[in-house]
């Protein structure tokens, strides 16, 4: 059996991870983890955020994930949990992919205003930071970079990457 991947991002909130994740499911026919959408199922079942709810569930549903041997995509930032992740996928024998987005904050500005992000838009220089931070810490872990220059075509370039990646590993 060829050893599962998961392809996963690091990048700050608002900065594409959701829209790449649909294409390349669709592309490369990977389920999709999505971490947003079990924040907002604990929202609603609760009547208000749980951390804890929220950690459990989405703990429990990864595990399942791994335990099946699938390859996926988890639409959802390793920023602040990357140690951590990467020993999970390292415990499953899982290899991993990080696509890193890495946007300028006049970028990130421009797509925070189109998306009414109002509250990230208040603490964007925290997030671009703790962003930076990732990077000078793992930059070996990554796979590829999306930046500024390459934005408009990022569909494209993850699609054709992960494709050439998935053609080499067979």
């Amino acid at each position: 059996m060829k050893k599962p991947f998961c392809i996963t991002f690091a990048g700050v909130v608002g900065c594409s991870k959701t829209p790449i994740s649909n294409y390349l499911s669709t592309k490369l026919n990977l389920p999709i983890y999505n971490n947003d959408a079990v924040r907002t199922e604990v929202t609603e079942d609760m009547g208000k955020f749980d951390i804890h709810e929220h950690v459990k569930r989405r703990d429990k549903r990864i595990a399942e994930i791994m335990k099946s041997r699938t390859s996926f995509i988890l639409d959802a930032s390793c920023d602040r949990t990357w140690l951590d992740l990467k020993k999970i996928f390292e415990k499953h024998g899982y290899q991993y992919l990080i696509i890193s987005i890495d946007l300028g904050k006049p970028l990130l500005k421009k797509l925070y205003k189109a998306k009414s992000y109002t509250k990230s838009l208040q603490k964007l220089d925290k997030l671009i930071n703790d962003h930076n931070n990732f990077l000078e810490k793992h930059t070996k872990d990554i796979f590829l970079h999306i930046s500024d220059k390459n934005f408009p075509n990022r569909l494209r370039v993850c699609s054709k990457k992960i494709s050439t990646w998935i053609k080499n590993k067979s």
